[in-house]
């Protein structure tokens, strides 16, 4: 259906994304997936393999994850763990 959210990008392997501070990695997201609904609203749904709780809490923040044409960079708007599993409401990723 055009109107659900459709995966943009799905970790690989032991691919991790990274959510960090500055140059401080705030978390390390396995299992990830970023999806994008019809208005452009980014979403993001991981495993927390590490986190550092006080990180988590700065901001800004931004997630990273790594590709063939270097690292695409989105940043959060706001970032939930629960147990071991993160959900964050991204930005369009900078530079688009």
């Amino acid at each position: 259906m055009l109107d659900e959210p459709r995966p943009l990008f799905t970790a690989k392997g032991d691919a991790r994304g990274l959510v960090k501070h500055a140059y401080h990695v705030a978390a390390e997201v396995s299992g990830y997936v970023i999806t994008v609904d019809p208005a452009r609203r980014f979403t993001l749904a991981g495993r927390v393999a590490t986190s550092d709780p006080y990180l988590l809490t700065q901001t800004p923040l931004v997630f990273v994850i790594p590709t063939t044409r270097g690292p695409m960079r989105w940043p959060v708007e706001s970032l939930t763990v629960t147990a071991d599993q993160l959900r964050a409401r991204l930005s369009a990723p900078e530079g688009s």
